[in-house]
């Protein structure tokens, strides 16, 4: 595995992907490393679309223990309205 944010990383500007969808909640403790990654894209050059979301008041993967919630619905299908563009 490589981890795209290490200074040695190659350029996320090539990445072979059209689009990219990155998710995170508020309270997760890998939320800042999400937003790190999407500005890191974003700065990249790369020229594909690029969407964050973020869900305030909730812990990681809240929407695996969580499916009755109305915002994991929302999350839910925001994932599949990304899938299907």
């Amino acid at each position: 595995m490589i981890n795209p944010l290490a200074p040695e990383a190659p350029s996320l500007s090539g990445l072979g992907c059209s689009k990219i969808l990155i998710c995170v909640a508020s309270n997760d403790a890998l939320r800042d490393r999400g937003v790190w990654y999407h500005d890191v894209v974003k700065q990249s050059g790369w020229k594909g679309e690029l969407e964050l979301f973020e869900q305030e008041d909730e812990d990681h993967v809240y929407h695996i223990f969580h499916p009755e919630l109305e915002h994991t619905e929302k999350l839910t299908n925001l994932m599949a309205s990304f899938i299907l563009q």
